[in-house]
């Protein structure tokens, strides 16, 4: 499967779209179907390669959820993560560039590593363009979300 990708232009400086986009407090804003941030080891206050935090999703009125293990952490211009769940394993990669002194290119990309055996049957029924588009509208809304902020 290819990974997920895309890249919007945000109007705000750099460093504002690095903090909202990496505070756990604003996830279930614009992440579909999440639930909760449970930080696991590490201070969640100062995020560092190693750290671990539990994400809690629903889907189909059932709560699953992943592991998230931090694995490269450059602020405020990349952070890479590995999570993993019972259903499958993906890597996620955003990046940050500033544009100018009130833009910045944000890139968030996803690409799943491993698939549990449930996940290839659901591949099989769900189209690689829905995933894509589910991807893009929640980056756009990530996008949205960091403009309104005063």
């Amino acid at each position: 499967m290819q990974p997920l990708a895309c890249e919007v232009i945000v109007n705000k400086p750099l460093q504002a779209v690095w903090d909202y986009s990496n505070n756990p407090d604003n996830l279930s804003l614009w992440l579909n179907d999440f639930v909760r941030y449970e930080q696991v080891t590490g201070d969640q206050s100062a995020p560092k390669i190693g750290d671990t935090a539990r994400h809690t999703y629903t889907q189909n009125g059932k709560e699953f959820t992943m592991l998230e293990e931090i694995t490269e952490y450059n602020p405020p211009n990349s952070v890479k993560l590995f999570m993993t769940s019972d259903w499958f394993d993906m890597t996620i990669v955003n990046t940050f560039e500033s544009v100018s002194a009130d833009q910045t290119k944000l890139f968030a990309g996803a690409d799943f590593v491993r698939l549990g055996w449930f996940m290839k049957i659901m591949m099989l029924f769900s189209s690689k363009k829905k995933m894509q588009a589910d991807h893009e509208r929640q980056i756009h809304k990530l996008k949205e979300l960091i403009e309104a902020e005063q």
